[in-house]
């Protein structure tokens, strides 16, 4: 017994053993944390894409059959956005992230929509992850004459 305490055999898995818990368990929690950012952020643009053509799909139909002009129905746009938005990010539960947008109207046919998520990491102390994208969509209107 005297011979195996005094045996240095068994100290390269020790100093594995080491390693493996304070370098390798932080760097593989830390890259399924960005893995995750990654696709969070993903899905983000694509709602944020999506609640945007949504607004400036809102034509004020009474405006444009009066005065042959297209432009943005402001109230009729924002709502419309938020619902895409919401339908689109339905995944957020099981994903594990909260998100938010912000919708605003720069000109009578152009929507401008800023899209943030907070998306919570694995490893314990470490700062919450925010992403915020943004796009802008256009409202393309022809008027036909028979």
């Amino acid at each position: 017994m005297f011979r195996l305490i005094l045996s240095r055999r068994g100290d390269a898995y020790a100093w594995f053993a080491a390693l493996m818990i304070f370098v390798g368990v932080p760097l593989a929690s830390l890259s399924i944390d960005i893995s995750r950012m990654m696709y969070v952020r993903g899905h983000l643009q694509t709602a944020a894409d999506a609640a945007c053509q949504a607004a400036v799909d809102a034509l004020d139909t009474s405006y444009f059959i009066a005065a042959g002009e297209a432009r943005i129905d402001t109230a009729k746009g924002r709502s419309w956005a938020r619902q895409v938005f919401a339908a689109t990010l339905v995944d957020q539960a099981q994903v594990g992230y909260g998100y938010g947008i912000g919708i605003d109207f720069p000109g009578p046919k152009l929507a401008h929509c800023t899209a943030t998520a907070s998306v919570e990491n694995i490893i314990p102390m470490t700062p919450t992850m925010h992403i915020v994208v943004e796009t802008t969509s256009e409202m393309r209107v022809n008027r036909t004459t028979p």
